[in-house]
């Protein structure tokens, strides 16, 4: 059996960790020459993997390395003292896959970055109780190029020396994990595409069908609506007026209903003219001041100096925002703040405007843009519907955030210049 002064002759010669070189047991240093010999031979193969041999302090979460590839070292550029906190510093992410009984049978959990660091003492806590690791990180090397680097390793743990030996290995998995995210792409684009083509299906049989519809009640709601004010003007003040108040009321209802169904499926043909996003968004709240007042809402609106001009279609948009600050307000009915800031955030001019309401449950924030959703007893849950299209065919999307402070948060991004845009567009 080698002695300790063996190992120590050993380690001064071609060693650079500190196991085999300090006060450890006789069975860590053992298990770790074992290790080392291993990994010397798989080097000395020319195997297209990286073996390493990584230790550390059970109660502390630095990782020194035992032994390194000449590959891996390399690669980082680095060397084996360094080389924990070059590579902690080259992850972009970290992938794990997890097998189910549900399909599809293999799922990908990934963590970013700042994630890692949060959790790294967790998955350090997770591979000593399953005794090994497995996973993918996303790495930028030194070159700035990017590489997929599959990590397979054993964990063991020495509780009498505190410490914990992970002996394995690095492999190149860039080429099949590219494949893999472009057959993600390509699935995102045709699930996208069937959503779409499904869509404009949708649209086009309730464009059909509201066409009808709005020509064949619309006539007979004007006559009743019409007929019920005649009878009001004829009545003395009492019930039966009151009776016919409240149905000229909903006839009014029912033709706003019918007249934003049929805009809602509708061809639009646009009209672009260029506007400055602090004067669209200052004649939206002129719209609405006697009901802010009356609802006791304050509205703060702030906007850079230099906000750039928007060639857009301001019959759709100023339309947009009328039913999102109107949707802001209703959500406001004993007052709050209606916050509306205006900027630019990555080439787009960025519309973000917050109320101080109850906000929007988990169930319905993905469904509020839905056409005919509503959970207010009246409404034709079209306001925002409409809004997102208009939007849409400015090719930006209708954000919706649910706040931490309860209130909800309506962003829009436009771009500077719509070029793009189509002509005319059904959704």
């Amino acid at each position: 059996m080698t002695g300790p002064r063996d190992k120590q002759t050993h380690a001064a010669a071609d060693y650079c960790g500190r196991i085999l070189a300090g006060e450890y047991s006789d069975a860590l240093k053992d298990t770790l020459q074992r290790h080392i010999a291993a990994c010397q031979a798989f080097d000395a193969i020319g195997l297209p993997v990286m073996p390493y041999i990584a230790a550390w302090k059970i109660d502390t979460s630095a990782i020194w390395y035992e032994f390194v590839s000449r590959r891996f070292l390399s690669l980082f550029a680095s060397t084996p003292e360094n080389l924990g906190k070059e590579f902690n510093r080259a992850i972009l992410d970290r992938r794990v896959y997890k097998h189910e009984n549900v399909y599809p049978d293999v799922r990908e959990l990934v963590q970013e970055r700042r994630e890692i660091d949060d959790q790294r003492h967790r998955i350090r806590q997770e591979s000593i109780q399953k005794g090994a690791t497995e996973a993918v990180y996303k790495v930028l090397l030194p070159d700035n190029s990017v590489r997929w680097l599959k990590d397979w390793a054993s964990v063991e743990t020495f509780a009498r020396d505190g410490i914990c030996l992970s002996p394995g290995y690095l492999a190149d998995v860039s080429m099949e994990m590219d494949q893999k995210d472009q057959v993600n792409e390509l699935n995102i684009v045709v699930n996208r595409d069937k959503d779409l083509l499904v869509e404009a299906e949708r649209h086009a049989a309730l464009g059909q069908i509201s066409a009808q519809v709005y020509h064949e009640i619309r006539n007979p709601i004007l006559s009743i609506g019409g007929l019920a004010k005649r009878l009001s003007e004829q009545f003395p003040a009492g019930r039966p007026q009151s009776y016919m108040a409240v149905i000229v009321k909903e006839v009014e209802r029912l033709e706003k209903i019918l007249h934003n169904l049929f805009k809602f499926t509708a061809a639009v043909e646009f009209a672009r003219t260029p506007i400055k996003p602090e004067g669209l968004m200052k004649s939206v709240i002129s719209l609405f001041r006697s009901d802010l007042d009356k609802y006791g809402i304050k509205v703060t609106l702030t906007f850079a100096e230099d906000l750039p001009e928007l060639m857009i279609d301001q019959e759709q948009i100023h339309e947009a925002l009328v039913h999102i600050l109107k949707n802001s307000i209703d959500a406001m009915p004993e007052g709050g703040n209606l916050e509306i800031e205006l900027g630019v955030e990555n080439g787009n001019v960025a519309f973000r405007i917050r109320d101080s309401g109850a906000g929007i449950s988990i169930a319905h924030a993905s469904r509020v843009t839905e056409p005919f959703f509503t959970t207010k007893v009246y409404g034709s849950g079209l306001g925002l519907s409409l809004a997102s299209k208009a939007i849409q065919l400015h090719g930006e999307e209708l954000y919706i955030n649910m706040l931490e402070s309860g209130g909800t948060e309506a962003v829009i991004l436009l771009p500077v210049n719509s070029d793009n845009l189509a002509k005319s567009h059904f959704m």
